[in-house]
């Protein structure tokens, strides 16, 4: 794996472009904040809805934040709230990440993010961050749905998200196996 050193260095933006280079990205940089940081910002696409990335460099403070965007905003009253209680449910089972959403808005994010102050970033931390951050909120953006605009609960919604439904075999399998 490729390692760099991220103390102050612009050095932890080249691996991350490196990695998005290496996959075939399509990424815009910003230009650099008043704080020293530099946001990459992407589009993802999974089995469930494309989704705005962002990744933001906090490079005085050795720090990589990736966060995946809700393409829906949630409405504003009791949809709202009960949104809420849905991403603190799932959060509290979560290993990595969280889920956030902006009471004025409405807007959902799932946030990760990796400090290497005194160490250094990888090529697989890199990943890691995108791809786990990616999967989380492709995986439960049905959920979220569902409550939003289906009128499931918290509980009935997550279930749903972690046991989908079997898919249906295709006519091949079906006949291969008998």
């Amino acid at each position: 794996m490729t390692e760099e050193s991220c103390s102050n260095d612009p050095a932890i933006l080249s691996l991350v472009k490196e990695y998005l280079d290496s996959g075939g990205r399509n990424y815009q940089t910003q230009p650099v904040r008043d704080d020293g940081s530099i946001v990459i910002s992407m589009s993802l696409t999974g089995n469930n809805s494309a989704f705005r990335t962002f990744i933001d460099l906090k490079i005085p403070q050795d720090r990589m934040l990736v966060f995946i965007e809700s393409p829906v905003k949630v409405p504003e009253g009791e949809k709202r709230t009960i949104c809420a209680e849905l991403l603190m449910r799932i959060n509290y089972t979560l290993a990595l990440g969280n889920f956030e959403i902006d009471f004025r808005d409405g807007e959902v994010r799932y946030r990760m993010s990796v400090d290497v102050e005194g160490s250094s970033l990888s090529t697989q931390m890199v990943e890691t961050n995108i791809m786990v951050s990616a999967a989380t909120m492709d995986r439960y953006f049905p959920a979220i749905m569902a409550v939003v605009y289906g009128n499931k609960t918290p509980i009935e919604a997550i279930e749903e998200a972690r046991n989908p439904p079997p898919s249906t075999q295709t006519e091949t399998e079906t006949s291969s196996s008998q």
